[in-house]
């Protein structure tokens, strides 16, 4: 069974003198059921290619959570992730913050939007008609714009206030969503085939 990393987002826990690693629970059987094995990343590696090399995955997720330059040592991990991906040519899905970061990673920008946080919106163009994309779910108070988007990338779906809400690298097997897969209450068989699309190289 194919291995996939995915990272996780990085908590302080106010009065225990902690710091978790936290990834939501329905990320594990959601990729269980698709024949994948899940791995929760640490972000507290420093040495990140060791790491990634004797974990050895077959593609990563970069999960939602925490905004970029809020967790320095999250941030450290997914920059580890795409220079590892980078070098073997392996598939990324970045959801949310996830697709944030490969825009931010690539040379692109985000802006701060409203009326996008714990909602469902339409999503619009050719790709999200393909593939059956028409309502999602939303929980992010950052954007991508079509003008902040890195050259490296390609948009392939926005929502009707002009958020891109779906994202294409030109060359690598990077994708990106801003809508969460594993928050659906009932898993959506569109989301299931992208996933399985994806990581199988489809």
């Amino acid at each position: 069974m194919r291995r996939i990393g995915i990272s996780t987002r990085l908590d302080a826990i106010s009065g225990r003198d902690e710091r978790r690693d936290a990834l939501d629970a329905r990320w594990a059987p959601l990729l269980w059921h698709l024949g994948y094995v899940p791995v929760a990343l640490s972000n507290s590696l420093t040495d990140v290619q060791s790491y990634l090399e004797a974990l050895n995955p077959s593609g990563f997720i970069l999960s939602g959570g925490n905004d970029i330059g809020s967790a320095p040592d999250r941030d450290r991990l997914e920059k580890g992730v795409l220079d590892f991906s980078l070098e073997r040519r392996l598939p990324v899905l970045g959801v949310c913050r996830g697709m944030q970061f490969i825009n931010d990673y690539c040379g692109g920008s985000l802006v701060k939007v409203s009326g996008h946080v714990a909602t469902r919106h339409s999503l619009v163009g050719r790709w999200a008609k393909d593939h059956g994309f028409g309502i999602v779910n939303s929980y992010h108070s950052q954007a991508i714009l079509k003008d902040t988007l890195s050259g490296d990338l390609v948009s392939l779906a926005e929502s009707e206030d002009g958020i891109v809400e779906a994202l294409l690298h030109r060359t690598l097997p990077w994708l990106g969503i801003m809508w969460h897969p594993e928050r659906e209450k009932v898993p959506s068989e569109n989301d299931l085939a992208l996933l399985k699309n994806h990581f199988n190289g489809e």
